[in-house]
């Protein structure tokens, strides 16, 4: 250890040399001199002393300068308390935000079967319970297709070619009547005659001049024969009123060529043919409105058996027969049907069902077929025989379940639940594992009643 005496001493030396810098330049050489040894000698000295005084004080500063004894203890208290938030943490989502409870109840179902005549007509605007009966609508379609079938049957025939003609009337502005069967001669001298009567209209005069007037109509060969499908003739002349002015006056002409004329054995549908052919293009259009036509109406409408009439507007078989030896049949038919909202029937069945049961019971599911069905489209209304069969629901009041369960441990849980007569079944789910009560807090308790 470095004593009192020697510390002072010390100081004693060192602040004087800082004061005797400055007066050096007023004394004399000599005492200068003498000074300035006598301070170096006691420098030298004093200085190993100094030293060896120093040098313990020099270690132990060192010492306490890299010393970690407090840092270590720092970090040591800071770590515990990290821990002991952490633990307090997870203490307090374990006990209040973890725990929860699931239940999923399956309440006792109430079946039940009706069945009661329904009334469904265009003139109802609203569904009416006490007389059940509903809205109906009418959906109609038109629709008309040729449809060609193979005539199997053979015959022979005499055929006369036909074909259409203009006539002309150049002679006066009067008009001018041709009966049927009125003779027109063509230049290579086959006679041609009027499928039926016809009035030639009156020449028009323009600047004294007669401009002639026309009418197209259909004209038959006088004989049967291959040899009257002739090409387009430029005059035909009227042999009846050969001998007068009107001979020059009237006259026709032909664009297209006469067709048809023949005499052997052809191809004829047979009555068998023609039945088939009936039924095939029927069953054609009602293929047709099946795919087009019922898939058009809203979905939300009901359309059942015996509520729909399909009927033939016009059907035409020509029995001529084409180059293929095919006949066709020419079909117009129309389409209705009487529809109505189905959930306007459950209406109607579910207002019955709460008369028997209850009105809180709810309708779980259901199953509705129809039969019977007479439907008038006269009056636009149908009446059917509708049976429902469903399952209802008894009321159960989630709200009030979930204050009867608050606290109760598994068993008495368990035991409250299977005490309810409107419950067949439930699951129970206490979560975390170690959760042995229902929360006390109703968020916390989860509900679903199927």
């Amino acid at each position: 250890m470095v004593n009192n005496s020697k510390k002072s001493k010390m100081v004693d030396i060192i602040r004087p040399e800082k004061k005797i810098k400055q007066p050096q330049k007023i004394h004399k050489e000599p005492a200068k001199k003498e000074f300035k040894e006598e301070l170096e000698w006691l420098k030298k000295e004093e200085f190993k002393e100094l030293k060896e005084e120093l040098k313990p004080e020099f270690k132990k500063e060192k010492i306490v300068k890299i010393s970690k004894t407090k840092p270590e203890r720092s970090k040591r208290s800071f770590k515990t308390f990290i821990a002991f938030l952490i633990v307090g943490f997870l203490i307090y989502l374990m006990f209040w935000v973890l725990p929860r409870v699931e239940i999923n109840i399956t309440t006792k179902k109430v079946p039940l079967e009706l069945t009661e005549e329904v009334e469904a007509a265009t003139d109802i605007e609203n569904v009416v319970l006490s007389n059940k009966q509903i809205p109906a609508e009418i959906f109609s379609q038109r629709k008309n297709n040729v449809f060609s079938f193979p005539a199997t049957a053979k015959k022979n025939v005499e055929q006369k070619a036909k074909g259409e003609v203009t006539i002309y009337n150049a002679y006066s502005s009067d008009n001018q009547l041709l009966v049927a069967n009125t003779r027109l001669l063509a230049p290579d001298g086959k006679i041609f005659r009027l499928e039926k009567s016809i009035v030639v209209p009156g020449a028009k005069i323009i600047e004294g001049k007669i401009v002639p007037s026309s009418i197209k109509t259909t004209v038959i060969a006088d004989k049967a024969g291959q040899e009257y499908n002739i090409g387009p003739v430029s005059r035909f002349t009227i042999p009846g009123f050969q001998g007068s002015e009107k001979y020059q006056g009237f006259y026709a002409k032909s664009d297209t060529s006469m067709s048809g004329g023949f005499i052997g054995e052809v191809a004829v549908p047979s009555e068998d043919d023609i039945k088939k052919a009936k039924d095939s293009a029927e069953n054609s259009l009602k293929d047709y409105f099946n795919v087009f036509f019922y898939t058009q109406i809203p979905k939300d409408f009901k359309i059942i058996d015996g509520a729909n009439q399909f009927k033939i507007l016009k059907e035409e078989i020509n029995e001529s027969v084409d180059n293929q030896n095919n006949f066709s049949v020419f079909i117009e038919a129309e389409v209705s049907v009487i529809a109505f909202r189905q959930d306007d029937v459950l209406n109607i069945f579910s207002n019955l069902a709460k008369e028997k049961l209850g009105a809180d019971f709810k309708l779980n599911n259901y199953e509705i077929s129809y039969s019977n069905t007479v439907s008038d489209f006269n009056k636009k209304s149908l009446r059917t025989l509708v049976n429902f069969k469903g399952t209802f629901q008894p009321p159960f009041d989630v709200n009030e379940f979930k204050q009867k369960i608050i606290g109760k441990n598994e068993f008495e849980l368990k035991t409250l639940i299977f005490s309810q007569t409107n419950i067949e079944k439930a699951k129970v789910s206490l979560w975390p594992f170690w959760v042995k009560r229902v929360p006390n807090d109703l968020k916390k308790i989860k509900i679903e009643v199927n």
